[in-house]
């Protein structure tokens, strides 16, 4: 079996040389080969400073316990060696991250709620057009600042929104007002350099309106009251009226029909018949009224003149219209 180097020598120190008679300077360089060193001879202490290089390290050698704490420092990481895996959950805080390094594609869909974005934060360039729909707009909260000068059109505005309190002081103008629209009803009294004439009744609209008929009379009718309120209104002054009478079998003597409003009028209006005239007549006139006294009465009244009569008649009254 060949003999170490290590061998040897102890069996020249021992049977040749005196103790530490073999010294650094008697070995020559280079004469102390792999196959003269004895295995685990070789101790940390006898390993000089420095002389472990990169080559003496074999692959995979330097394991996590040999890496001294703090050792690893920037510059011994290859770049973009630090993979996601290599990164523990939560260690990256906002101190790691450089300014303006979060860009649009690193930013998960979804990721920014509301807590997230800062009062104030949302300017008018960041809302994307037509973004605010009426769902978004609190009630009241389109205030008359917020309008832009003539933004609301007619479409704008809902059917019948806009009345008596809506319109400003002076703002309806002569061409607002449509051709026609102005009925003799819309007029105040005093309009035009006096009363007004309302030509009709309220029940009819425009037109006459037989208010009372009677057929088959022949004799005298006393004073009669009868209310005209059902086509006449309360604020006018006058009603214009017709009497008629038709002559179905005249005889004798003069009838003739009459009204008045009150007992201080002999008559307002009326008309006679008398025996050889006329087989009808009919008149039309002016009866005042006294406004505000409640309901519009007349009184009609069928009398004989200068003697009694003898006829059978029809008598009506028209109500053509009124004055305010």
């Amino acid at each position: 079996m060949a003999r170490t180097l290590y061998d040897r020598l102890n069996e020249i120190k021992t049977k040749h040389l005196s103790p530490q008679s073999a010294t650094g300077e008697k070995i020559a360089n280079d004469a102390i080969e792999e196959k003269h060193i004895k295995d685990g001879v070789v101790t940390r202490r006898k390993i000089a400073d420095g002389v472990v290089g990169t080559d003496e390290l074999v692959d995979g050698s330097v394991s996590a316990v040999k890496i001294a704490s703090k050792a690893v420092t920037n510059d011994k990481l290859q770049s973009a060696s630090v993979t996601n895996e290599k990164i523990a959950d939560g260690s990256i805080t906002s101190g790691k991250i450089v300014a303006g390094a979060i860009t649009t594609e690193k930013i998960a869909n979804g990721a920014i709620t509301r807590e997230k974005v800062a009062d104030q934060s949302v300017r008018t360039e960041d809302l994307v057009d037509g973004a605010v729909t009426n769902a978004k707009l609190a009630n009241n909260a389109v205030t008359a600042s917020k309008i832009a000068a003539n933004a609301i059109g007619s479409s704008e505005i809902q059917s019948g929104a806009v009345g008596s309190s809506e319109l400003a002081v002076g703002s309806v103008s002569t061409e607002k007002i449509q051709n026609g629209a102005v009925t003799q009803e819309k007029l105040a009294a005093g309009i035009g350099g006096g009363d007004r004439f309302t030509f009709g009744t309220l029940l009819t609209g425009l037109g006459s309106a037989d208010v009372l008929y009677l057929t088959g009379i022949s004799a005298d009718i006393p004073y009669t009251a009868f209310d005209l309120s059902p086509w006449i209104p309360a604020q006018a002054k006058a009603v214009i009226l017709q009497l008629g009478m038709f002559n179905q079998a005249f005889a004798t003597g003069r009838a003739f029909f009459r009204v008045r409003t009150n007992t201080d009028q002999r008559d307002a209006l009326g008309l006679g018949l008398i025996p050889g005239a006329n087989s009808q007549v009919a008149n039309q006139g002016i009866v005042p009224l006294v406004v505000g006294t409640g309901p519009r009465t007349i009184e009609y009244a069928l009398e004989s003149v200068g003697g009694p009569w003898s006829a059978t008649l029809t008598l009506y009254i028209t109500v053509v219209g009124y004055i305010m």
